[in-house]
Formats: C-alpha cells, sequence, structure tokens
C-alpha cells in the first residue's frame, strides 16, 4: 500500500485548493440544478408525456453540443494565459446563463440558451480541471477525486433545495432558477480571487512527484503517442457520462412514471445518485493510491453495473433509489482518475490535453441524448436504464486495460518556492 504524504503547504495555495473546491461545487450544483427541474422545466414548454420526450431530447443535445465546443475550444486560452482568467469569466457567466431558461416558452429558445448553458460548462469544467492539477502539483499527490467529491457535494445539496422549490413551483422554474442562478454568480464572485496565476508553479526538481508520467519526447512537444493516450482517456470519460447524463436528464422521468411516484421523491432519488458519488470521491484518492488507478475504475465499473441491474430488477421506488446510490458509487473515481491522469502527462500542455479528453467525454452528452431519445421513443422509457448498464459493464471490462498505474514518489519536502507562506500542514 502506497503511502500519502503530508506536505507543508502556503497560505496562497491553500486557498486556491479551496477556490477549487468551491468552483467544482458550483459546475454540480449547476448540473443538477437543472437536473432536479426537469420535470417543471418540461411542464412550462409543454414537452410532457412521450410526445414531448423528442424535443426535450433535442434540448438535453444542445447542452451537450455547447459542453463538448466549450471544453474543445477552451484548451487553447487556459495554456496561453492561465486558467485564472478563464475560469473567472465562465464563473461570473456560467450561473447566469440558467436564468434565462425559466422564463422560456417556446422550444427554439430553449435549445439556444441550453446551448449556451453547455458551453459555459464545459469551457468551466476543463479550466478547473486544469487549476486542479496546478494545484496538485504543490501536494505532489493525487487530490483530484476530492476536488470532483465537491462536484457531487454541491449538486447533492443544490439539487435537494431545488427538488424542494420544484414542489412548490409546478407550473415553472423561473424562480428556482433565478434565486439559485443569483446564488452561484455571488460565490463566483468571491472564490475567483483565490485562485493561481499561470506562473505560479513549483520548481522542478530530480524527485518530482510528475516526472515519471512525462515522456522525454514531450519536454520537446506534443507527441502522437500523448494524442493517442488523451483519446483513449477520453472515450473511457465518454462511457461514465453518457451513463451519468442518463440520470441527470432522464433520472427524475425515470422513477416518476416507471414507479408511479411524485415528481419530489423522483428529484430526491436523483439527488441521492449525486450524493453517493460525494462519498464515493472522498475516499477516491487513498483508494488509488492503495490499490492502483486500473484496479478502481474496475471496481467502479462492476458497482455501476450492480446498481443499474437491482434498480431494472427491483420494480419498487426504494429498489431504484438503492440501484442509484450504488450508480452514484461507482461513477465517482472514474472521471477523477481519468482527468488527473492527463493533465499530469505533460504540465505545460495540460490545458490542451485535458481539454481533448473532456471533449471527447462531453460528446457523450451529444451521443447519448440522442441515444436515449431513439431509446425511449421506439423501446418505451422503461428499457432508457439498460443503456448506462450495457456502458459502464464495457468500461468495467475494457477500462482497466487503458488505465496506467502510475508510480507514487514520495517526497521529503516540496521545491522552495511551495514552502515561501504559512507552514501550516494540510492532509
Amino acid at each position: 500500500m502506497n503511502n500519502l504524504q503530508t506536505t507543508q503547504i502556503p497560505t496562497r495555495i491553500r486557498k486556491a485548493r479551496v477556490a477549487t473546491f468551491l468552483g467544482f461545487m458550483m459546475i454540480g450544483a449547476m448540473m443538477y440544478i437543472w437536473s432536479t427541474g426537469v420535470s417543471v422545466f418540461r411542464a412550462q414548454l409543454s414537452l410532457t408525456g412521450e410526445l414531448g420526450d423528442a424535443n426535450f431530447g433535442l434540448i438535453a443535445l444542445g447542452v451537450g453540443l455547447g459542453s463538448a465546443t466549450g471544453a474543445l475550444c477552451v484548451g487553447r486560452l487556459l495554456d496561453t494565459f492561465g486558467a485564472k482568467p478563464v475560469i473567472t469569466v465562465c464563473a461570473l457567466a456560467y450561473p447566469l446563463s440558467i436564468i434565462p431558461l425559466g422564463f422560456v416558452s417556446g422550444f427554439w429558445f430553449a435549445l439556444c440558451f441550453g446551448v449556451v448553458l453547455g458551453l459555459l460548462r464545459g469551457a468551466l469544467d476543463t479550466a478547473l480541471n486544469a487549476h486542479g492539477v496546478q494545484v496538485e502539483r504543490f501536494y505532489q499527490r493525487s487530490i483530484m477525486s476530492g476536488f470532483h467529491a465537491f462536484y457531487s457535494l454541491g449538486g447533492f445539496l443544490l439539487g435537494m433545495v431545488c427538488s424542494w422549490l420544484t414542489s412548490l413551483y409546478t407550473d415553472s422554474v423561473q424562480l428556482p432558477y433565478t434565486v439559485l442562478g443569483v446564488a452561484l454568480f455571488i460565490v463566483g464572485c468571491f472564490f475567483s480571487r483565490w485562485l493561481l496565476g499561470k506562473h505560479d508553479v513549483p520548481e522542478s526538481s530530480s524527485n518530482d512527484w510528475q516526472a515519471h508520467a512525462q515522456l522525454p519526447d514531450e519536454a520537446m512537444g506534443p507527441s502522437a503517442k500523448t494524442l493517442l493516450v488523451m483519446i483513449a482517456l477520453g472515450v473511457l470519460l465518454l462511457g461514465s457520462m453518457m451513463g451519468e447524463n442518463a440520470i441527470a436528464d432522464w433520472g427524475q422521468e425515470y422513477i416518476r412514471r416507471e414507479f408511479a411516484t411524485t415528481t419530489s421523491t423522483a428529484g430526491m432519488a436523483v439527488s441521492i445518485f449525486v450524493g453517493a458519488a460525494f462519498i464515493g470521491r472522498l475516499f477516491g484518492d487513498r483508494l488509488a493510491a492503495a490499490f492502483g488507478n486500473s484496479q478502481v475504475v474496475f471496481g467502479c465499473g462492476t458497482l455501476c453495473v450492480l446498481g443499474m441491474t437491482i434498480t431494472i430488477v427491483g420494480g419498487t421506488v426504494v429498489t431504484g433509489i438503492i440501484g442509484f446510490a450504488l450508480f452514484g458509487l461507482g461513477l465517482s473515481c472514474i472521471a477523477p482518475l481519468m482527468i488527473s491522469a492527463a493533465g499530469r502527462r505533460d504540465p505545460k500542455r495540460a490545458g490542451r490535453n485535458i481539454g481533448i479528453v473532456n471533449s471527447i467525454g462531453f460528446s457523450g452528452m451529444l451521443v447519448g441524448p440522442a441515444a436515449i431519445t431513439v431509446i425511449v421513443s421506439n423501446f418505451g422509457l422503461s428499457t432508457l436504464m439498460y443503456f448506462p448498464l450495457v456502458m459502464l459493464g464495457l468500461l468495467a471490462t475494457f477500462g482497466p486495460l487503458l488505465m496506467r498505474t502510475p508510480r507514487t514518489i514520495v517526497i521529503a519536502e516540496l521545491p522552495s518556492i511551495a514552502r515561501t507562506g504559512s507552514g501550516s500542514s494540510l492532509s
């Protein structure tokens, strides 16, 4: 079992870590404010029942298109200007972008604003992951799973709040989306001041924690091998994100219609899914250190398959919620491990590499809604959960073959630049 080393961290780096936590909370909160408001949003646009499934699928497709585009296009900006200015702009614009969706009454306006929402989400997600890798270098160990845990925490907390608000306002998401969007805008104004600049990096050393992750030819420039590795990681992320978005976009409708329960209870099932993912990500870094990345990915994929099987076979609200919880627990560590590996492979091009992986992963939001719409339209909503079952089954089977367990190096102390500041320990 590998040991996690506790190191002395300056105050500014600790603040940057807190800012990254808050940024990931914002992404998760926005994602599940949208998800838990889906049923009321559809009622607002008169997209109820099976007849509205196709149009809503196109709106979800627009969100996915924007996310994939934002994730891919922001990489060059990150490598040129650093993560701080990109995150600052996105953290202020992203929460505000959901407010217009509370006022729209027509399909085309909803589709356009959905694309904008996705564009900002993809850009902010990639920028925060790049910033997380930058912070991670000062800690000399993997902490990315902890960042993603706060994505789930934000989704769980704000998803529960939105579920409560939509139980009070059942005809429109105008008030829930406006109130929560403004609240998260204020959070963005707060944490953006603590972000690290482009040149805030630790000095290189012979025992650098990341030295093993960077190949010799990457010091000279981007290699074809690196590109292939990024594509492979992106394909893995694609499978997990398609499964996650099946729950995020359709989970509430599935629980409500298949098990004949209330909108609020169905929304709570989605929030429990997010809460389970948060719990899993709290322990993800330590599990990876103890058992290796490939073993953790295999275990997570297997747990996802078990959760979906329970949901499909159980046939009750209780088994549906239990299955969602196990599925969230299984999904928890997959994305953080792959994104951390992508960012650490070539730190000078972390933005580009994470952008490639995220863009392929977010394309699951393109392929997923289209595939799910076809499944629901032709085979009925009851067959929906077979889709994530198959996708995560493939990931559990082939994912470990593409994951390389990094060598852990125990560092006695950080380079000199990381020791300037407060000497408090933070594990």
